[in-house]
C-alpha cells in the first residue's frame, strides 16, 4: 500500500468551516485516509512525508465551463483539436485545476481524453465530457465561427429526445443545450427544452444549460436543468426559483470582461454580437443571484485569443472582486463543482475517504484568493501531478 503523509500544512477542507492550522493529511493509495492534527501522526514511518509549512491545502479545484480544443481556429484537423486538448488538460492539471468540465469540443476529442487520462496514457486533470452541444437548427454552438461538429442541431420534441440518446451512446457524462446566442432570442420553445431535460434525467445525465437572456433562463428553469450556464441577464425572481430548485449557476464572469476590454478585436464576430448588451448586467446579475442564495460553480470558457486556457483562479479573483468572499470562491470551485458534476461523494472536500485530489499553495488564499496563483503541491488521486516546490 502506497502511503504518503502531508504535514504542517494549513487545511481548507471545503466542508464550510474555516482553515485549521498545522494539519497532517495521510493519504494511502488514491484516497485521503485521515485528516488530524500535525502533532498526532509522529515520524510517519516509512509514508513519504511533504513538509508544507507555509501553505494552505485545499481541495483539486474544479473547473465546470471549458472547451478543450481552446488553441486552435474554427475547421482544425481533430488531430490539432486532439493535441490542442491534451495540453489543456496537463497545463489545468499543474495549475491545481484536478478536474474539468468540457461543454463543447468537436469531434469526440473530449470524450476520448476524457478516457485516456482515466487510463493513465496521458497526464492531466480528470475530464467529464458532454459530446456535443445541443441547439436548435442555426443556434448558439452552430454559427461562426464554431467548429463543424460542435453542435447536434435539433428540432421538435421528439428530435430533441434522439439528440440526447445520441450523446449518451457516445459517451457523454452530462447534457449541454444552448437558449439563446446571437440572434438574441429565446432558441427551444418549452417543449423542446422539456423533452431535453427529462430524457437527459431518464438517462442519468445532468444538464448544463447555456442561458444568458432572462426569459431563456426562465425556460431552462421550468425545465429543471442542473446548471445555468453564465445566467447574465436575471431577476430577483428568477434568482429565487433556481436557489429554490437548487440549480448551479457558473457566472462565467471574467470572459464577458476581457471581451470588453478588447471589443474592437472581437466586435466583428457574429458570435460575439450580443456580447455587450450581456455584459452590462452580468455582474450585477451575479450579485442578485448571491443574495438570493443561488449555489455558485465556477467556470471559465476562456476561448483562442483571450488568454490562458488554466484561468480558473483568475476567474475565482473576479468573483472575488465582484463581491464574494474568497472562502466562498473556494467552495464553488470545489464542494460546489463535484455537487453540480455528481461526484460529491468522491471530489470536493478534504475528508477521510475522498479521493486524493489537493493542491498546495504559499499562503493562505482564504485571506488573499490570489495565493491560488503560488502552486507548490498538486496531488491527483494520490499521486503527484506537480512536485513540491511547484515543478511539473
Amino acid at each position: 500500500m502506497e502511503r504518503m503523509v502531508l504535514r504542517g500544512a494549513r487545511v481548507f477542507d471545503g466542508t464550510g468551516r474555516g482553515p485549521r492550522e498545522r494539519r497532517a493529511v495521510v493519504i494511502e493509495n488514491d484516497r485521503i485516509a485521515d485528516v488530524l492534527p500535525d502533532g498526532a501522526v509522529g515520524d510517519g514511518g516509512s509514508a513519504r512525508t511533504i513538509d508544507l509549512s507555509g501553505c494552505t491545502l485545499v481541495p483539486g479545484l474544479i473547473d465546470l465551463h471549458v472547451h478543450l480544443g481552446w488553441g486552435v481556429r474554427g475547421a482544425a484537423p481533430t488531430a490539432a483539436v486532439a493535441l490542442a486538448a491534451a495540453r489543456n488538460a496537463r497545463a489545468a492539471q499543474a495549475a491545481g485545476i484536478t478536474a474539468l468540465r468540457d461543454v463543447g469540443t468537436q469531434d469526440g476529442v473530449a470524450i476520448a481524453l476524457r478516457d485516456a487520462v482515466a487510463r493513465g496514457d496521458l497526464p492531466g486533470s480528470r475530464v467529464h465530457a458532454c459530446g456535443q452541444i445541443i441547439c436548435m437548427t442555426g443556434g448558439h454552438g452552430s454559427e461562426p465561427p464554431a467548429p463543424p461538429g460542435l453542435a447536434r442541431e435539433a428540432d421538435g420534441p421528439d428530435d430533441c429526445r434522439r439528440a440526447v440518446r445520441e450523446q449518451v451512446k457516445a459517451g457523454a457524462d452530462c447534457i449541454k443545450v444552448t437558449t439563446n446566442g446571437p440572434l438574441n432570442v429565446v432558441e427551444f420553445t418549452q417543449a423542446e427544452m422539456d423533452a431535453i431535460v427529462d430524457e437527459a434525467h431518464r438517462l442519468g445525465r445532468r444538464v448544463a444549460c447555456h442561458a444568458s437572456l432572462l426569459e431563456s433562463t426562465k425556460m431552462a428553469v421550468r425545465a429543471g436543468v442542473d446548471t445555468i450556464e453564465h445566467g447574465c441577464d436575471l431577476d430577483e425572481e428568477t434568482a429565487r426559483a433556481m436557489a429554490d430548485a437548487g440549480i448551479t449557476m457558473v457566472p462565467t464572469l471574467l470572459v464577458s470582461k476581457l471581451i470588453m476590454d478588447r471589443w474592437d478585436d472581437f466586435k466583428a464576430v457574429p458570435m460575439m454580437r450580443s456580447i455587450p448588451v450581456r455584459a452590462k448586467r452580468h455582474v450585477e446579475s451575479f450579485q442578485i443571484a448571491m443574495a438570493a442564495g443561488v449555489t455558485m460553480g465556477a467556470g471559465t470558457d476562456i476561448f483562442f485569443g483571450l488568454g490562458k486556457f488554466e484561468s480558473l483562479p483568475e476567474e475565482l479573483r473576479y468573483m472575488v472582486e465582484c463581491g464574494m468572499s474568497p472562502a466562498a470562491a473556494l467552495i464553488a470551485a470545489t464542494r460546489h463543482g463535484a455537487g453540480a458534476l455528481g461526484v460529491a461523494d468522491r471530489l470536493g472536500t478534504i475528508e477521510r475517504g475522498k479521493l486524493a485530489d489537493l493542491v498546495a499553495v504559499r499562503g493562505d488564499p482564504t485571506e488573499d484568493i490570489a495565493a491560488l496563483g503560488r502552486v507548490m503541491l498538486v496531488i491527483q488521486g494520490g499521486q503527484i501531478a506537480v512536485g513540491p516546490g511547484g515543478s511539473a
